[in-house]
């Protein structure tokens, strides 16, 4: 086998099966066990059609087969990301068991690794050129925090290949039904004094706001950083249930996920580096949300049914992005809070993006640009 066309693939097969790389035209090549990682397969990618995407199919002990392991990509360097092979699988029975014990107790949860270096790199690229756009043309209306909305949700099966890896443990958190009932990238700019007050997300901190975050209550978000994180790069902090006397620094490495349950008491420090702090935050819900306030904003975008994952292929992300509104949240989201009304409003602090800061957008085909 040559090394360099040699690929790994992590699968939890089940007693009897095998697994199968296959190009689009026919060509199957079968996958070797790792010599000394359990769950760990090898295929020569070299025996495989040059340029042709390929599928890794499981063939059953009965000799059926099955390409339920959606992702096919190409072999030339112009190919989709492969997020397949850069999302760690977590449905290992006893570690899913872990972490929710760890967030029934305490209130969070961190997984190390779940995002590759390279795909990490990727969600960068998307994203970075966005963001020096808004700072760089002064349109964010508090200079040193952003978020950006839905601009992640077309990269080729990312949110495909994160709920088939994560599936297990979103079940076992959330139940058989999980809505992604919102995504954003959160950048806080570099030497900023900027810091996110104590708060927890159920009701923002603030008395009057439960009524409007009841549908938070099932919920639980993943944080997942794409530079590393540590004490002087606006470090998130937690007060565990356990012990909520005791604020607890998260120092996590770009790709680590964090699971935070909505009840937990959190914050953030001041980034004092010289690299902006960039992350990825979804948060899941057990059912579908309606925020009638800016019914734009929620995606309720079902990712688990019956425990089991949903289609969300780019076609699946790309339509939705059509039907929701892509937003530069300029405003920490305590400001969109309105006292006199005492619910979440969101006022024009909350604009869309211009075509021009949009063009390049990589998530959808042409004519779907947004």
């Amino acid at each position: 086998m040559n090394p360099s066309s040699q690929r790994l693939i992590e699968m939890h097969l089940q007693h009897g099966e095998s697994l199968v790389a296959r190009s689009d035209g026919g060509t199957s090549v079968d996958c070797e066990p790792h010599p000394d990682l359990p769950h760990l397969y090898t295929v020569d990618a070299g025996k495989l059609a040059p340029g042709e995407p390929f599928r890794y199919v499981v063939r059953r002990a009965d000799g059926t087969e099955t390409a339920e392991r959606y992702f096919a990509h190409a072999l030339d360097k112009g190919g989709p990301v492969d997020v397949w092979e850069g999302i760690r699988a977590v449905d290992n029975a006893f570690y899913t068991a872990e972490v929710q014990h760890h967030i029934e107790r305490r209130g969070f949860a961190v997984v190390r690794g779940v995002l590759s270096a390279d795909v990490v790199s990727t969600l960068r690229a998307v994203v970075h050129p966005l963001i020096a756009d808004v700072w760089r043309e002064d349109r964010a209306a508090y200079r040193d925090k952003i978020n950006l909305e839905k601009v992640l949700l077309g990269v080729p099966c990312l949110l495909q290949a994160l709920a088939e890896k994560l599936a297990p443990l979103l079940r076992s958190i959330v139940g058989d039904e999980v809505f992604l009932e919102y995504e954003q990238v959160m950048a806080v700019r570099a030497g900023s004094s900027y810091a996110t007050r104590r708060h927890r997300d159920v009701d923002g901190g603030k008395d009057g706001f439960s009524e409007a975050s009841r549908r938070h209550k099932g919920s639980v978000h993943l944080w997942i950083p794409l530079v590393d994180i540590d004490e002087t790069r606006a470090c998130i902090y937690v007060d565990p249930f356990d012990a909520p006397e005791r604020s607890i620094e998260l120092e996590m490495r770009a790709g680590d996920a964090l699971f935070l349950h909505n009840y937990v008491w959190h914050g953030s420090r001041a980034n004092a580096s010289v690299v902006d702090r960039v992350s990825w935050l979804l948060n899941f819900a057990p059912a579908p949300s309606h925020d009638e306030t800016n019914p734009g904003a929620d995606l309720n975008l079902q990712i688990l049914r019956g425990g089991a994952p949903t289609d969300l292929g780019p076609d699946v992300c790309c339509r939705l992005v059509r039907e929701k509104h892509v937003f530069l949240n300029l405003f920490d989201a305590f400001f969109t809070y309105d006292p006199s009304l005492m619910r979440m409003v969101h006022p024009d602090n909350r604009r869309v993006r211009t075509p021009r800061a949009t063009a390049s957008h990589p998530s959808c085909p042409a004519g779907d640009e947004r």
